[in-house]
């Protein structure tokens, strides 16, 4: 069997990682795997991380351009070309990304079944997130294996008509990679990123913001919050800042100068992963994090009007608050105002940490089937 994994952002590397180690522990499947190159520098350290090998490096040029309409025909191109010059059993594409809905695409038009990882997320507000809602959609349209990671996000895909035989859930990847790095640092663990090892001592609280909805009054609302935060004293807010130049300049402007505010240059998983091990609680607009913050008990507070992940409001973990600067306060103030950490003693909604080998095994079976059909 031979499988091509496709990826060109930060998140899709770390959630596609445990399917690539996965597949790549069985001696009968060959396993490749195409970088388009979406975030260059966010993904740093990533491929080493978990150990995987390039069959395509892409860096494409053009996808360091702002248009999605360059990103999205560039990426076609390049998975497609790949697609014929091998021959594949499956095309894997994870989440809502360009590149995962531009593969799909290449997959369906070079006739290669594509799997789906972290399939069935939905708002049903095509403008929320922004253009996520329609790339999902579309990648599930071009999918002939879909991989739900709750069972949540299986019934949103028979609501569309999705036949239930190519519905599997198998939990998020997610899970599976942020514990193969919760060990990788556990002990003493000495941060790539030194600004972390001298960090002031307070109460930490894990702020990211990037989301393209979100810039512009909302994210000014939401930094505002995290500068009040600060001024409090018992806390040290520490914000991974985006490269984008736009929430960047936001970040700069308002938190400059802010006290107990530390902004950060985008970390490396491992560093990430640490903090979060370190944090009393979350304020983030980000998709992975309330997925990742669970298995560590943490609560995160939602800056976002709507969630795909209703799991994490069900179980407990998380709150949306929009870009309210007063819920934001009064939220973080609310988890930092014992003289430890309101961790939870729950299950993390999203896995277990055996996603990645449930999915190679789905594959395998799947392969097994179709060439029983063929002859």
């Amino acid at each position: 069997m031979r499988v091509l994994l496709a990826f060109g952002s930060r998140p899709e590397i770390i959630k596609l990682a445990p399917v690539y180690q996965a597949l790549d522990r069985r001696p009968d499947v060959q396993t490749d795997a195409v970088w388009t190159g979406q975030h260059v520098e966010l993904a740093a350290g990533l491929l080493d991380l978990f150990d995987i090998q390039l069959t395509v490096d892409g860096g494409l040029d053009s996808l360091r351009q702002p248009e999605l309409t360059d990103k999205f025909g560039e990426i076609v191109r390049l998975i497609g070309d790949q697609l014929r010059r091998g021959r594949y059993d499956w095309l894997v594409v994870q989440g809502d990304t360009t590149t995962a809905v531009a593969a799909s695409i290449a997959g369906f038009l070079c006739k290669v079944p594509v799997a789906h990882v972290e399939a069935g997320l939905r708002t049903n507000d095509l403008q929320s997130p922004w253009p996520e809602e329609f790339n999902r959609r579309l990648v599930s349209v071009a999918t002939s294996v879909h991989f739900a990671p709750t069972p949540r996000a299986e019934v949103n895909l028979i609501r569309e008509g999705i036949p239930p035989a190519s519905i599997h859930v198998v939990g998020n990847t997610v899970v599976d990679a942020l514990l193969y790095t919760r060990r990788r640092v556990a002990g003493d663990y000495q941060p790539i990123d030194r600004a972390i090892s001298n960090l002031p001592p307070g109460k930490l609280v894990l702020a990211t913001t990037h989301r393209r909805e979100n810039i512009g009054e909302p994210m000014i609302r939401v930094l505002q919050a995290l500068r009040t935060l600060g001024k409090d004293g018992d806390k040290v807010i520490v914000l991974p800042a985006h490269l984008n130049p736009d929430v960047r300049q936001t970040v700069d402007e308002i938190l400059g100068e802010a006290p107990n505010v530390r902004v950060l240059a985008p970390l490396q998983y491992q560093d990430f992963v640490h903090l979060l091990s370190r944090a009393w609680c979350v304020v983030s607009d980000s998709g992975g994090i309330q997925e990742e913050a669970p298995s560590f008990g943490l609560q995160i507070l939602i800056t976002r009007e709507t969630t795909e992940r209703p799991e994490v409001l069900h179980s407990g973990f998380g709150r949306l608050v929009g870009s309210d600067a007063g819920s934001i306060v009064r939220g973080v103030r609310a988890l930092t105002a014992s003289p430890s950490p309101q961790l939870l003693s729950r299950p993390n909604p999203f896995g277990t940490g055996d996603a990645g080998e449930r999915i190679a095994a789905v594959l395998a079976g799947e392969a097994d089937q179709m060439l029983q059909a063929a002859e």
